[in-house]
C-alpha cells in the first residue's frame, strides 16, 4: 500500500501538480498509559513510597510511613518485652529448685503474649507493605482515567443539614 501511494506521489510531482504527499496511518484504537503499573509496581516493591511519588501522589507517604514506623515500633517494643519474659523464665530455670520452676511458670503466659503480640505487628507491617504496592499498581492503571464532568446533569439533588431539608432540583438550558 505504501509502495503505491508513493508510485501516484511520484506520477504526480512529474506531472507538476501540487498534491499532499502524506501518507496518515490508520487510527489503530490502541491506548497507550502514561505511567507503567510494572514501573510503579517495582518501585513500590524496592522501596515503599516509591511508587507513589512515581504516580504523583506524594501526600500519601506521611500516611505510609506513619502507619510502618508505629507498626515498627510495636514490634519492637513487643520484641524487647518477650526477651525479657524469656530471660526471667531461663533465670528461674536455671537455679534448678522446685520452688523456682514453679515460678518460672508464671513467666510463661506473659512471654508467649508477648511474642504472639510481635507477630501480630510484623503480619501488620506486611498487611502495609502489600497495601501500598497494590495501591501503587491500581493507581497506574486509573493514571489515565478521566473523572472530569462532561456535562453537568441537569437534575440535582441537595441536603441542608441545618434546616434539615432535602430537595431537587431541575435545570434547563437553552
Amino acid at each position: 500500500m505504501l509502495l503505491g501511494a508513493c508510485e501516484v506521489c511520484a506520477q504526480s510531482s512529474v506531472a507538476g501538480a501540487s498534491r499532499d504527499t502524506t501518507v496518515v496511518a490508520a487510527d489503530t484504537g490502541t491506548f497507550h498509559m502514561a505511567k507503567s503499573p510494572l514501573e510503579a509496581v517495582l518501585l513500590s516493591a524496592v522501596f515503599p513510597g516509591a511508587g507513589q511519588v512515581y504516580l504523583g501522589q506524594e501526600w500519601k507517604l506521611p500516611i505510609l510511613y506513619g502507619l510502618i514506623g508505629g507498626f515498627a515500633y510495636g514490634v519492637i517494643i513487643q520484641n524487647v518485652r518477650y526477651h525479657t519474659s524469656m530471660d526471667s523464665v531461663n533465670a528461674e530455670n536455671a537455679k534448678m529448685t522446685n520452688a523456682d520452676s514453679i515460678r518460672a511458670n508464671e513467666f510463661v503466659s506473659p512471654r508467649e503474649f508477648y511474642r504472639n503480640d510481635r507477630d501480630k505487628w510484623w503480619i501488620y507491617l506486611g498487611i502495609t507493605y502489600i497495601a501500598q504496592v497494590l495501591d501503587a499498581y491500581i493507581a497506574s492503571n486509573l493514571y489515565d482515567f478521566d473523572v472530569s464532568n462532561p456535562s453537568p446533569s441537569p437534575l440535582e439533588s441537595y441536603y441542608d443539614p441545618i434546616n434539615r431539608r432535602v430537595g431537587m432540583s431541575f435545570t434547563l438550558r437553552f
